[in-house]
């Protein structure tokens, strides 16, 4: 996984996705989207709502691994959109942030740390 190659990367690990994807490149005229508006406008909304729900722990479970793959990653561009773009938006609303926590590996968990350290919140609610 790399940044540059990154928005590709989400299609491939989550194919379920494209015709949200297939609407980003419609509205941005083509595949050069930044990645933070990329990953936000077709992540967010959509794990909010599996979190709010939580009933689909296979999704779920397979997004926070990507995740843990990209808080592991030794690429600090791919950490930083998965910190600025990804986690802190989980922390808008109490039961998505809630049920998030469940699902964090170690390294997505280390990093959701750090947010709760500059915003100077406990990291579990």
């Amino acid at each position: 996984m790399t940044y540059s190659t990154i928005n590709e990367t989400l299609i491939s690990e989550f194919p379920e996705l494209s015709s949200l994807a297939e609407e980003q490149f419609n509205l941005w005229g083509g595949a050069g989207i930044p990645s933070h508006c990329f990953y936000g406008n077709i992540l967010n909304s959509y794990v909010a709502d599996i979190l709010r729900e939580n009933n689909n722990r296979k999704q779920i479970e397979k997004i926070f691994k990507f995740y843990e793959k990209m808080a592991s990653s030794d690429d600090e561009d791919i950490r930083n959109l998965l910190q600025v773009t990804l986690l802190e938006y989980l922390w808008d609303e109490e039961t998505v942030f809630k049920n998030a926590i469940g699902y964090m590996l170690t390294e997505t968990r280390a990093i959701n740390d750090t947010i709760s350290a500059y915003l100077n919140l406990p990291s579990e609610v």
